[in-house]
């Protein structure tokens, strides 16, 4: 089969790659209908996150069950599913507190032997280990892009809109006009704030997209006073909800200046380096800080929604290729060319 492969820091090559066996008895095959590149796929082939090259990538996922392992009793083939970037067990010590995302027998799909070596989603197969438990169905009128976020950018956005317990009546700032700072956007809506602001740094037409999902105001943050403005709009009093979905030290700070006394703020980014948080200006404010990684465990919940026409993710796509065309698909999205969002691969059949 056909598989986008990490072969170096910067480089990655489409080529043949052997297809995916039940290894496990809770495993399934999956043969992908739609993958999507992730940023967290350009920090791995850019060398940010130090792996061991060799191995296909990818972790955003819908596809069709084609076999299953002895001990899989909830999916039959031909069942339409959506898998999770991490899959999980369920049963170690850390899935039974709760902590998913660090399961000790899971890992990261598509990001190589540090992270599980578990085959990656850009390719025409993948095996998904304890797959009753990680795959969701896609239910019937749901289409596969919308249900294709569920699994990673979808579950992070809203884990840190739960995180920070948005309520009727909030002011909630997102720093980040990204995939995961926009599913922030859709999902906060649902919450009935009073005001959802969006900043972004450079991007006008992210935020214009963001107009679109949810977001009442939005701030360029190359051409206005951040804080100033968030005051402005906040009645000088502050956010009471601040979501960082950035992951820059300037939005890591000035999501915790923007907060209001007693707000709540989520750092729900991928940060790549140490950060200095403002002690001296915050300490006093009495702020509740989150961070970590996305729940996974609400996929099912946002499959839900999405079925009833509570939410449509599908607006996050801009580009559309074959699998065949997947290195082009790649540069297009690290060189964030031409309004670039999220990119969509398709394999063949």
């Amino acid at each position: 089969m056909k598989g986008l492969v990490f072969k170096e820091p910067g480089k990655v090559s489409l080529m043949e790659v052997e297809k995916p066996e039940i290894l496990h008895p809770q495993d399934a095959i999956v043969r992908i209908t739609a993958t999507t590149i992730c940023g967290s796929d350009v920090h791995l082939a850019e060398g940010h996150i130090p792996t061991t090259p060799g191995y296909v990538m990818g972790h955003e996922y819908v596809g069709e069950v084609v076999e299953t392992g002895d001990l899989v009793k909830q999916l039959e083939k031909g069942c339409r599913v959506a898998g999770p970037a991490a899959p999980y067990c369920g049963q170690c010590a850390n899935c039974r507190e709760g902590n998913i995302s660090h399961c000790l027998q899971g890992g990261v799909h598509g990001s190589g032997p540090e992270f599980g070596n578990l085959p990656g989603s850009h390719s025409e197969y993948i095996r998904v280990p304890f797959a009753d438990l990680n795959l969701v169905p896609v239910p019937e009128g749901v289409t596969d892009e919308q249900a294709l976020f569920v699994g990673d950018i979808l579950s992070t956005g809203y884990t840190g809109v739960l995180n920070c317990r948005v309520q009727t009546g909030d002011h909630v700032v997102i720093f980040g006009a990204g995939p995961v700072g926009l599913s922030a956007v859709m999902t906060a809506r649902l919450f009935g704030p009073a005001k959802i602001i969006l900043v972004g740094n450079r991007d006008e037409f992210r935020l214009e997209k963001g107009k679109s999902l949810g977001a009442d105001e939005t701030i360029l943050g190359s051409k206005e006073d951040v804080q100033a403005r968030i005051m402005e709009l906040t009645g000088g009093r502050g956010a009471d909800v601040v979501i960082d979905a950035a992951g820059a030290p300037s939005t890591v700070q000035s999501s915790l200046r923007c907060a209001r006394i007693g707000g709540r703020v989520a750092l729900m980014a991928l940060y790549p380096m140490p950060i200095e948080f403002p002690m001296q200006e915050v300490g006093m404010k009495n702020l509740t800080i989150t961070m970590g990684l996305g729940n996974l465990g609400y996929m099912r919940r946002l499959m839900d929604m999405i079925a009833q026409g509570q939410l449509d993710p599908s607006p996050l796509v801009s580009h559309r290729f074959p699998l065949d065309e997947a290195e082009e698909a790649y540069r297009l999205f690290r060189s964030r060319e031409d309004n670039v969002l999220k990119v969509i691969l398709r394999p063949a059949g």
